[in-house]
């Protein structure tokens, strides 16, 4: 897969499947942008691994679930980079339990931040993408 002049954005991924999702993408000659809520020192070192396959790279702290937010960070590649052309959507938590013992606040938490933030960010993505005649999300 060749992914040379483009540019990707993965959610949460700063570790986990999203840090490999971001790695892959750089492997296959894509610019990446991650996004991580907390985990800024996880961001930094997935960061200089994209740039240490000769990629650019940058990690941006946003919380998926803040619409405002992930149309700031999508603007913000944008400017800097000029295009996005790929949205891998992966940001998302667990709040492993069982139901009995699950609470409301639980749920939502999980529901926002797993839903809502695929939302935030495609809505976001398909302007630019809508302007380059393509994209993946």
């Amino acid at each position: 897969m060749n992914l040379e002049n483009k540019t990707a954005l993965v959610t949460g991924g700063s570790r986990g499947i999203g840090k490999a999702i971001a790695l892959k993408l750089a492997e296959y000659g894509a610019d990446v942008v991650i996004t991580y809520t907390r985990s800024a020192d996880a961001a930094e070192e997935v960061k200089a691994e994209i740039e240490q396959k000769g990629r650019r790279a940058k990690a941006l702290q946003a919380d998926a679930v803040n619409y405002k937010k992930a149309d700031a960070v999508i603007s913000e590649i944008v400017e800097d980079w000029e295009r996005l052309d790929i949205l891998v959507n992966n940001a998302g938590i667990t709040r492993d339990n069982l139901i009995l013992r699950m609470n409301e606040d639980q749920w939502d938490e999980v529901i926002e931040t797993n839903l809502k933030s695929i939302f935030n960010y495609s809505k976001a993505v398909t302007k630019p993408m809508m302007r380059n005649r393509g994209g993946s999300i």
